[in-house]
């Protein structure tokens, strides 16, 4: 997974129901796109597995999960105030027509 923080605050993103490592972090131009440098790997504090990374402004943060059933799961910023501004939302993880809760799912 890549997470992309365009803003200029820094979330912590949690993933429910999964743990994931942190691979590497890497700068981009938040009004391009362009990469910029190259990727870093992963800080002392933040290796081994987590359900909670922050992800800075300009960075793209890199993780790895393993999933261990198909089915409903939802992502979030820990910032409460984020959560309402829907920073936190349901994903799928395998077939949405037959994973359990994934057939609930509405996209636009």
């Amino acid at each position: 997974w890549e997470l992309w923080d365009w803003t200029e605050d820094a979330h912590p993103i949690h993933l429910h129901l999964v743990k994931f490592k942190v691979l590497e972090r890497q700068a981009f131009n938040t009004t391009t796109g362009q990469l910029i440098g190259m990727p870093q790997s992963s800080r002392l504090t933040e290796r081994g597995f987590k359900d909670t990374v922050i992800v800075y402004p300009g960075e793209i943060t890199r993780v790895k999960a393993t999933f261990d059933r198909p089915g409903l799961y939802v992502w979030h910023c820990h910032v409460l105030s984020h959560e309402d501004d829907e920073m936190m939302l349901p994903y799928c993880v395998g077939d949405s027509q037959s994973a359990p809760g994934c057939d609930q799912l509405q996209f636009a």
